[in-house]
């Protein structure tokens, strides 16, 4: 007599194995699978009350912040960006560029550094912004 700990010789009867199969099978249909693998969304303060007017749609969970078009821009904390708002911050044309000590914004229309953190520069108004753009 065989012991129970010791794992059985794989068998070869058709019957056993479409026994092990269904029963895989009714093991796997048993339980349902998870739809997402993220966690349930925390209801808004207004849903957990039950203070939403029917019918109306509910405001977004969460709004984004606007971007300037540069990542190197918004990568960068808020105390680092120009202070006075600039054309450059939305320019095509710019490149802006960080090191640890000090942020730049490089113009390849004019090519010179238009801004730097340690010489800010408030360009308000330049038609390098609609170089390049394609006329209508």
């Amino acid at each position: 007599m065989s012991d129970p700990t010791e794992p059985s010789e794989p068998t070869s009867d058709p019957q056993s194995i479409e026994d092990e199969l269904d029963a895989a099978l009714a093991a796997l249909d048993s339980a349902p699978l998870p739809t997402t693998t993220l966690p349930d969304p925390s209801p808004s303060p207004e849903q957990a009350s039950g203070d939403q007017v029917a019918g109306e749609p509910a405001p977004p969970a969460f709004t984004p912040e606007p971007s300037t078009g540069s990542p190197t821009l918004d990568a960068l904390d808020e105390s680092r960006r120009p202070k006075a708002s600039t054309v450059c911050e939305h320019c095509p044309n710019s490149v802006w560029f960080a090191s640890p000590a000090e942020v730049k914004c490089y113009c390849r229309v004019m090519f010179l550094v238009t801004w730097s953190s340690k010489e800010p520069n408030q360009i308000t108004n330049c038609d390098g912004i609609f170089l390049g753009q394609d006329q209508e």
